[in-house]
């Protein structure tokens, strides 16, 4: 029942509203959103028609960026040595430069799951989404940078936080992407929501790391499937508990 003497909220607001999707981050931190992970996983299953492809073709072209970026710390190490630099500082920079090269490539993962919830939601795909969240890249390096520092540290804090964290901060770069959060409110958002929900979403990612495992057995022809499936099902479950702005469900 509606409350007559709630403020009215304006047209902008309610349009703003409906053209949102899903869950949202209050419900979800609250433990409000019920999500099932096989579940998600069937639907994520029967939906894999016309995804597939479109998914294949952005992993490739992740891959190839990632490999070029991890490839840039080469060069480094060579100038560096040329230029009489001793082999552990040359070491040291040619790291740091491959970590960062390596977190400017997590914007694109997040347009892979961007397509999984368009995908799913009915909207056109395109392979090229993988592109669309390069303007993030800095902020992509100093979520990675956090991320593995709380980790971490959580790690040495008798690795049972490390291992709690390592699985809360499953969604955080997409949320931090999406939402346009910053590195920090995106990690905490995820840790809060995922705690409400950590032991079913840990038992999902390690499903997904097991059949991964798994499907590159038989000459990883079931990784065919596979990805794009686990892809699907993990877009499923972050619109399920964040929803989806309405920019990303733009047509």
């Amino acid at each position: 029942m509606s409350d007559i003497y709630a403020t009215p909220e304006s047209d902008l607001a309610l349009k703003i509203r409906s053209e949102r999707g899903g869950g949202n981050i209050e419900d979800a931190i609250a433990g409000n959103i019920e999500v099932g992970m096989l579940q998600m996983l069937g639907e994520a299953w029967r939906d894999l028609k016309g995804f597939k492809l479109k998914c294949h073709i952005a992993t490739v072209l992740w891959f190839v960026v990632y490999i070029v970026a991890v490839l840039i710390s080469i060069p480094v190490v060579i100038g560096l040595s040329a230029a009489g630099a001793d082999e552990g500082s040359a070491a040291i920079i040619a790291s740091l430069v491959q970590v960062v090269a390596i977190a400017a490539t997590m914007p694109m993962i997040v347009g892979i799951t961007i397509m999984g919830i368009r995908h799913a939601q009915g909207k056109t795909v395109s392979a090229g989404t993988v592109f669309s969240y390069f303007h993030r890249i800095p902020g992509a390096i100093l979520w990675y940078v956090l991320m593995t520092l709380m980790i971490m540290l959580g790690y040495i804090l008798l690795i049972l936080p490390g291992i709690y964290l390592t699985f809360a901060y499953m969604f955080s770069l997409p949320l931090m992407i999406e939402k346009d959060m910053t590195a920090w409110q995106a990690l905490e958002v995820s840790r809060k929501a995922v705690t409400r929900i950590w032991f079913r979403a840990t038992g999902f990612l390690l499903l997904v790391v097991l059949l991964m495992i798994l499907g590159t057995i038989p000459l990883g022809i079931p990784l065919i499937w596979i990805v794009p499936w686990t892809a699907l099902a993990y877009s499923m479950i972050y619109f399920k508990l964040f929803g989806a702005e309405a920019q990303t469900l733009a047509d």
